[in-house]
């Protein structure tokens, strides 16, 4: 089944092919951040446990984001060298690792929990690499890259208003919510990664019209930044700038919606 479903692919019209690929692409980023977000849904006012001056949602986000830029630095060797065909189960293990800590930010008492978001974020800022893999050096490759990046659009919002939904109808507990939210997109994220598993590699034609995509060595990176530092420093300096913006926004979305008068409405 597997081998005549990967045939069809190869076989399959490139607008078949684009539909089926960047909906995988799209799904398997857009699960992944129901292990990353759901836990900015709660307020986590009055923790038991949880003395210090710093805000406790404050520490929580900036341990997962300390856990997700390391793993940024992580990921230019790990991602870059990765032979195709580890992708996906890369993808798995790295977010059964990041559930887990979302396991253990529930077991263990403030204020040692907070560590278990940094251990969250760790495995998770190298998705994005893992399943662009499977998008680059193709002929309809900046279609299938723009289909994965529409996931930040709804992904974050849908996640914590599932996150929301389960602490007010179903009544869980703040601390075991981010894990049972990501319990739920277990069967999407599997669903996509499979599928995305066998999508067959770049065509003959796709590596003439593009260049052929082959994991980097140590020296081919520091040729690469060598060559295009400039670029490079411009484009990180401005990514970094635009995604804090975006995730203060973000992080803080559940108290953003209480001040306009929206808090507790999940929808």
């Amino acid at each position: 089944m597997e081998s005549r479903f990967r045939r069809a692919l190869g076989q399959a019209h490139p607008a078949v092919f684009t539909a089926v690929a960047g909906t995988a692409g799209f799904c398997a980023y857009f699960a992944m951040y129901a292990f990353r977000k759901p836990f900015t849904a709660a307020t986590f006012e009055l923790v038991p446990g949880w003395h210090w001056m710093l805000d406790y949602k404050i520490a929580l986000i900036v341990a997962q984001v300390a856990g997700y830029a390391l793993s940024k630095f992580i990921g230019i060797k790990v991602v870059s060298e990765i032979a195709p065909r580890h992708r996906a189960a890369a993808i798995l293990g790295l977010i059964g690792l990041s559930w887990l800590a979302l396991v253990a930010f529930a077991v263990i008492p403030a204020p040692w929990n907070v560590a278990a978001l940094f251990l969250n974020g760790v495995p998770l800022g190298m998705i994005w690499g893992l399943v662009f893999g499977f998008m680059e050096g193709r002929r309809v490759s900046e279609v299938l890259a723009s289909m994965l990046c529409a996931s930040f659009i709804l992904s974050s919002g849908v996640v914590k208003s599932v996150g929301t939904w389960l602490m007010q109808s179903e009544h869980v507990d703040r601390f075991w919510m981010p894990a049972a939210t990501g319990l739920l997109f277990m069967p999407l994220l599997l669903v996509s990664v499979w599928v995305l598993s066998m999508l067959p590699p770049p065509s003959a034609r796709d590596e003439a019209e593009r260049v052929k995509r082959a994991p980097m060595t140590g020296a081919e990176r520091r040729s690469f930044l060598k060559a295009y530092a400039p670029g490079l420093i411009a484009i990180v300096v401005a990514y970094v700038l635009l995604t804090a913006f975006r995730d203060f926004r973000d992080n803080f979305a559940a108290e953003i919606w209480a001040a306009l008068g929206y808090g507790g409405k999940a929808a």
